[in-house]
């Protein structure tokens, strides 16, 4: 006999459905976490191979902010393979790090930060590939690139009050059961990353 559900209790299967579909290893979550879910889904019986080896997950974020940087110089010097690569590798990078940070037990505040910084010069690269397609200029770029991230960081500041954009914002639908609500939230959140590697794609084209 099934269990009876009390009228006080909004959860029913279709909304129990829709909860497993979007938590970890469920349809959604596999489309809106695509990084994180082949971290977990490749790697995530490996990962103590990097608490064996004594590998550090800030080493990680630090080969990921590498990569981050040198986004814009694989660019200028029409290695637009090798941009698409590192955009990829660094995504991946991105959800190693906390993997390996919390299976470790190595998380630190640190770590954080430096994530942080990673993630601010990787969206920076993104913004100076897409603002090199509109000006030849290398210091313009650079300038308007700065003008364009500034404004972002405002409007994120105001929105936000300098909170994680996903937890206090519109988009905070990101881990909605709701495939619309969770595939705007995903197109809003990742719009850089999509339009660098349009741009990308692009270039590889018109060769």
């Amino acid at each position: 006999m099934p269990p009876i559900q009390a009228d006080d209790d909004p959860v029913g299967p279709r909304e129990l459905k829709a909860a497993e579909s979007a938590g970890p290893g469920g349809r959604l979550y596999c489309f809106t976490h695509f990084d994180e879910w082949i971290v977990q889904r490749t790697l995530s019986s490996r990962l103590h191979v990097f608490c064996d080896w004594h590998i550090h997950p800030n080493a990680i974020t630090g080969l990921s902010l590498a990569m981050a940087a040198a986004i814009p110089f694989l660019h200028y010097s029409h290695l637009s393979w090798w941009v698409a690569v590192s955009i990829v590798v660094r995504q991946i990078l991105d959800c190693l790090d906390g993997e390996v940070a919390r299976r470790c037990h190595k998380t630190s505040k640190a770590g954080a930060l430096l994530d942080a910084i990673g993630d601010t010069v990787f969206y920076f690269a993104l913004i100076m590939l897409l603002m090199s397609f509109f000006l030849r200029n290398p210091l313009r770029v650079l300038f308007f690139s700065g003008l364009a991230f500034g404004c972002l960081f405002a409007v994120h500041v105001s929105i936000c009050k300098g909170a994680a954009l996903i937890e206090h914002s519109a988009v905070k639908s990101y881990d909605s059961p709701s495939l619309y609500r969770r595939s705007y939230a995903f197109l809003i959140n990742n719009s850089l990353v999509f339009a660098a590697c349009a741009a990308v794609l692009y270039r590889l084209s018109v060769r």
